[in-house]
């Protein structure tokens, strides 16, 4: 026997010991695979997006969303599931800007699809806006507009207003927020964006994400001591009132914004 086999050997024994699921030890026989029923796989899409910040989890989200889409391409469950998640991979500070402009445009292209699939749901349009979103904060947001993004957003997400505007625990809110503090002069309304922000508290006061915008949208107008309450707000809370990834990566862009307010404050 070579070694070549002997080495082929010994990775068959680890990954039939760690469940064949890349390393993580958490698969066991009843875990839903890509060739589970498509309700199973959704299901199982779900509890793994509870667990998205952590590697393993969101790489087998990735997988069975992506089989999932591949195997029902027509189907609005498996189609706004796959764009929530490249929602949340585009939306990674880390990841360099042209990156995030493509995972963007993949969530958008599949949020497209789920509303040509069902178009009086909220999910599709609200994923279809904030993909889109993260596709033009890639690009560069004066080339978006160039693109006639702006007109494409405003329906997207004026559709998932009227719909359903709480949907995402004050998501909507919090992307007509962003929306309005992003535009460039002279279309940027910092007022908008604070009374959209300020709704968006109104409907989940524990929204982290919203206070951490709130406080760009005061830092930007060159008020850095009504940010800081905030972003001290959003360093202090538990951190699992609503969706724990979601607010631990709101604290972490709060971490990073902290540090342009205490240099303003000096």
């Amino acid at each position: 026997m070579n070694l070549l086999s002997v080495l082929a050997g010994v990775s068959i024994l680890v990954e039939a010991a760690l469940g064949g699921a890349g390393g993580s030890g958490t698969r066991d026989a009843g875990t839903p695979t890509a060739a589970a029923p498509l309700p199973a796989m959704l299901a199982r899409i779900d509890e793994l997006h509870r667990r998205r910040d952590e590697r393993a989890a969101v790489a087998e989200e990735e997988r069975l969303a992506d089989a999932a889409v591949a195997r029902a391409p027509t189907d609005y469950g498996a189609l706004w599931r796959a764009a929530r998640l490249y929602f949340w991979l585009s939306d990674d500070p880390g990841l360099p800007h042209e990156q995030r402009s493509k995972l963007g445009k993949v969530g958008w292209d599949l949020a497209e699809r789920a509303i040509a699939a069902n178009p009086n749901d909220v999910a599709g349009y609200y994923w279809a806006a904030v993909c889109m979103g993260n596709y033009a904060l890639g690009l560069g947001v004066v080339r978006a507009l160039s693109q006639g993004l702006e007109g494409k957003f405003r329906d997207r997400l004026g559709r998932a207003t009227a719909l359903n505007d709480g949907y995402q625990w004050g998501g909507v809110e919090i992307a007509w927020g962003r929306f309005f503090q992003k535009l460039p002069w002279p279309k940027r309304d910092r007022r908008a964006a604070e009374d959209h922000l300020h709704r968006a508290l109104a409907l989940n006061p524990n929204a982290l994400r919203a206070r951490v915008y709130l406080a760009g949208v005061y830092l930007d107008a060159g008020r850095p001591a009504d940010a800081k309450p905030l972003l001290d707000q959003v360093a202090a809370a538990p951190g699992d009132r609503y969706d724990p990834p979601e607010e631990r990566r709101a604290k972490a862009i709060a971490t990073g914004l902290s540090a342009e307010v205490a240099a303003q404050l000096k």
